[in-house]
């Protein structure tokens, strides 16, 4: 985790500015993430401002791309970081690629603002403790020191100190403020969520429309398809008649007779990735645009029958979980707010050979 070597940041830095020829099969839908940051989501506080730490090799010749107050940040570690991250949510894609790289320089720039105000407080950790939460970095795999490049030890033990730093100080805001779910809190989220506490999932009835593809089909044939199913889909978002769009349009000319229906579904009946989509959108939703045998579609859950559902006592614990990490969120994004409207924040424009890295333009919101 965040050991760099020359060649590998080139091409990492190189890869990030290409633009995908090939076409993205379901469109992602982005949530604002946990820390207020509008990049990747699927990361909490703890994984964006703790887990990831910065361990690249000092190096005089790395372009500086942003300073935070008077410290650094540098391509090597905002490429570095970035490569971590895409691996963590498994971004795959060249628009997911260059979030990550935007959404890594945001995270170390929020991590070097947190660590300063842990400073400010005069926040210490006993080096013993230090010393042992390195170690079970090391032991873990986060760190490899032997590798060509990799970070020295001081730099893994000041990373990890202000990693603890980060921890102690909003582990303080948390108890300064309430964070901890109440019962009426737990009961409104599960009566909100009912459909995400299914025990038994019962079965679906769902319809679809498709495009077509033919054989080997040649890269324009491909773009050509995902435009037609990209502009079916958004008229799906916003039409009442899903059967009469998938008559007048579906490609499936077994089906769109019948308005794309296909009947009712039990869960495993359906190939995995659909099966998966299916039975996590509600009656009446769209699921995302996939690649299926006939070339592109999507799919309408029109019907829902014989779902039971954990009872509130059964959710309560993980309903917890989730609303203390999101009240615990909401104080780091405040803290973070606060900390940036008094920062002196500057982007600096890489050099043309730095291997093009993505120029962030603007601090998190």
């Amino acid at each position: 985790m965040s050991i760099a070597r020359t060649t590998r940041l080139r091409i990492l830095m190189s890869a990030a500015l290409a633009v995908a020829a090939a076409l993205c099969t379901a469109p992602r839908l982005r949530a604002q993430s946990p820390s207020g940051s509008p990049g990747p989501a699927n990361m909490n506080w703890q994984q964006r401002f703790m887990g990831i730490l910065p361990l690249v090799k000092l190096d005089p010749k790395d372009p500086v791309m942003v300073t935070v107050d008077t410290h650094p940040i540098t391509a090597a570690e905002i490429t570095d970081y970035a490569h971590t991250e895409r691996q963590m949510i498994n971004a795959t894609s060249s628009e997911e690629t260059l979030a990550v790289f935007k959404d890594a320089t945001e995270n170390l720039i929020n991590r070097q603002l947190l660590i300063d105000e842990a400073a400010r407080r005069k926040i210490e950790i006993p080096d013993a403790q230090v010393a042992e939460r390195a170690r079970e970095f090391k032991v873990a795999g986060g760190a490899a020191p032997a590798l060509p490049g990799a970070a020295s030890d001081p730099q893994l033990i000041a990373a990890v100190r202000g990693s603890m730093m980060i921890e102690k100080m909003l582990d303080d805001e948390f108890r300064t403020q309430t964070v901890r779910p109440t019962d009426a809190q737990i009961k409104q989220y599960y009566d909100e969520h009912k459909d995400l506490f299914v025990k038994d999932a019962g079965e679906v009835r769902i319809s679809h429309i498709a495009v077509k593809l033919p054989d080997n089909p040649t890269a324009a044939q491909k773009a050509a398809a995902h435009d037609k199913i990209l502009k079916l889909y958004k008229e799906a978002q916003h039409s009442k008649d899903f059967a009469a769009l998938a008559k007048a349009n579906s490609e499936d000319s077994q089906t769109a007779p019948n308005g794309g229906d296909l009947g009712f579904f039990h869960p495993g009946q359906l190939p995995p990735v659909v099966d998966k989509q299916v039975f996590a959108t509600p009656a009446g939703h769209l699921t995302d645009i996939f690649e299926s045998n006939l070339g592109y579609s999507f799919i309408k859950v029109t019907e829902r029958r014989g779902e039971t559902f954990a009872t509130l006592k059964e959710a309560q614990p993980k309903i917890a979980i989730v609303l203390l990490d999101y009240n615990q969120s909401a104080v780091v994004k405040k803290t973070l707010q606060q900390l940036q409207r008094k920062a002196k924040i500057e982007f600096h424009k890489p050099p043309p050979d730095a291997g093009g890295t993505p120029h962030p333009t603007q601090v998190p919101d």
